[in-house]
C-alpha cells in the first residue's frame, strides 16, 4: 500500500528536482529511498515518521521526523543516483517535508478522520487491519472512487501540480 501511496507524489517531486536542476527521473530514486527507510523503521517498531506522513498537521523542514530520515534517504539516494552527499542531503532536505505535507494534505481533505487514517496505515504496514479498511483508505487518498469514496484522481492529481507552481 505504501508504493501505491507514494506513487502519487512522483509528479511534485519531479517538478521540485525540474526546480533544483536536478534529473526528473530522480523522483523515483527518492520515492523508493523513503519507502525502504520507512519500512525499516515500522519493521523496528518505529512509527513516528509515518504517523507524522498522515497526522494532517503541517510538517515543518526542521521536525524530528525529517531529520531521522534524511540520513537514510540521502545515503540511498548516493547510491541510485550517483551524486555526491551534498547533493543528496539538499535533495532530501527538501523532498521530505514536501511530501509528509503532500499527504498530510490528503488526509485533511479525506472523509474520514485523521487519527483513523493514520494509525490504520501503520496498522497495514505492521501486518493488522485499522478502523479504516486499506480500500477505504486507499479509495479516499487516492481518489479512486473506492470505499466509503474521495477525490478524483486528475482533481488529486491537479492539486498536487498545484503545490508547486
Amino acid at each position: 500500500m505504501l508504493d501505491q501511496l507514494l506513487k502519487l507524489a512522483e509528479g511534485p517531486l519531479q517538478e521540485m528536482l525540474e526546480g533544483m536542476n536536478q534529473d526528473k527521473s530522480g523522483a523515483l530514486a527518492i520515492k523508493d529511498s523513503l519507502e525502504t527507510s520507512l519500512q525499516k523503521r515500522v519493521a523496528a517498531g518505529d512509527t513516528s515518521a509515518l504517523q507524522e506522513m498522515f497526522s494532517g498537521k503541517e510538517t515543518s523542514p526542521g521536525a524530528p521526523e525529517i531529520n531521522s530520515l534524511q540520513g537514510d534517504v540521502s545515503d540511498n539516494l548516493m547510491d541510485k543516483l550517483g551524486i555526491s552527499k551534498e547533493q543528496a542531503m539538499g535533495i532530501a532536505a527538501a523532498a521530505l517535508p514536501m511530501i509528509m505535507n503532500f499527504f498530510n494534505k490528503r488526509v485533511n481533505d479525506a472523509p474520514q478522520d485523521n487519527n483513523d487514517i493514520m494509525s490504520s496505515i501503520v496498522s497495514s504496514l505492521q501486518g493488522g487491519q485499522g478502523k479504516v479498511g486499506t480500500a477505504d483508505l486507499l479509495g479516499s487518498l487516492m481518489g479512486n472512487g473506492g470505499g466509503n469514496g474521495g477525490m478524483d484522481l486528475g482533481g488529486l492529481m491537479n492539486m498536487g501540480k498545484g503545490l508547486f507552481k
